[in-house]
């Protein structure tokens, strides 16, 4: 592979990881149309509310993964199952640690941002070190 396509492909790839970043917060705010009232949820029922962000973090974050691998966007090997379960310990984790550590888990906590950093990094990391 020549310079022109390493840095191609880096350039994609990149660009895939700020599309799943902004899809964790399309598939957020699709889901809390259907959930009225989550403003009390954050404060309420905290484990509800990091499960509900985990889950639409994690859909974001495969859905654009998966289409981007699908659609040979990055060459990358497919490895679905090992790529959800990293995704899925990458955002999950973080939000574990942040319902030990707050009360609650409102809107700017900065675990919101890690969690959704460390399941795109979940996403290729798994894909790197499974056999």
């Amino acid at each position: 592979m020549n310079l022109g396509k390493k840095i191609l492909s880096i350039v994609i790839g990149i660009g895939v990881a700020f599309l799943q970043l902004i899809m964790t917060q399309v598939v957020t705010l699709l889901v809390s149309f259907l959930l009225p009232n989550v403003e009390s949820f954050q404060k309420a029922y905290p484990v509800f509310f990091a499960i509900i962000a985990g889950i639409t973090f994690s859909t974001g974050i495969f859905l654009v993964g998966w289409l981007a691998l699908k659609w040979h966007w990055l060459n990358l090997e497919t490895k679905y199952t090992a790529r959800l379960l990293g995704t899925l310990l990458g955002v999950f984790l973080p939000l574990i640690i942040a319902l030990f550590l707050y009360p609650a888990i409102e809107a700017g906590n900065p675990f919101l941002g890690i969690s959704m950093i460390a399941g795109i990094l979940g996403f290729y990391v798994a894909g790197w070190i499974s056999k």
